[in-house]
């Protein structure tokens, strides 16, 4: 699982139509907790609440709120999630909605799940 991930960890290749993460400084073993407390690592843009919450568990879905909460930053809104901020489609926007849902249960599963329903939006 990455830790310290956030919009700064994403270069795009304009000509080369390719994007790459990188300068992830921190992984860890999943599942994980949060032992620093507020000061966990990570962009407070992006970090998941549990990122702020000492002994709350890090894990997939942690890291799923941070990928939609990057996409709210390229995509419109940043930490304002509301639709007229949007710049993509309706259904794109529910996607990246349910990833940063403050509860963690409702958030998908894994970043796979997330990616899965994500690419099943952006295809159509």
């Amino acid at each position: 699982m990455a830790l310290d991930f956030y919009d700064g960890s994403i270069l795009y290749d304009f000509a080369m139509d390719v994007t790459k993460i990188c300068d992830i400084d921190f992984y860890r073993a999943a599942p994980s907790v949060n032992d620093m407390g507020e000061s966990f690592w990570g962009s407070t843009r992006s970090k998941a609440p549990e990122e702020f919450i000492l002994d709350a568990p890090i894990d997939g879905r942690t890291n799923v709120f941070t990928m939609g909460a990057i996409a709210f930053g390229l995509l419109g809104g940043e930490m304002d999630h509301s639709f007229s901020k949007w710049e993509a489609s309706r259904s794109l926007y529910e996607v990246a909605l349910r990833a940063v849902n403050e509860k963690r249960d409702q958030r998908y599963s894994s970043i796979n799940e997330f990616k899965s329903a994500w690419d099943s939006i952006a295809t159509t």
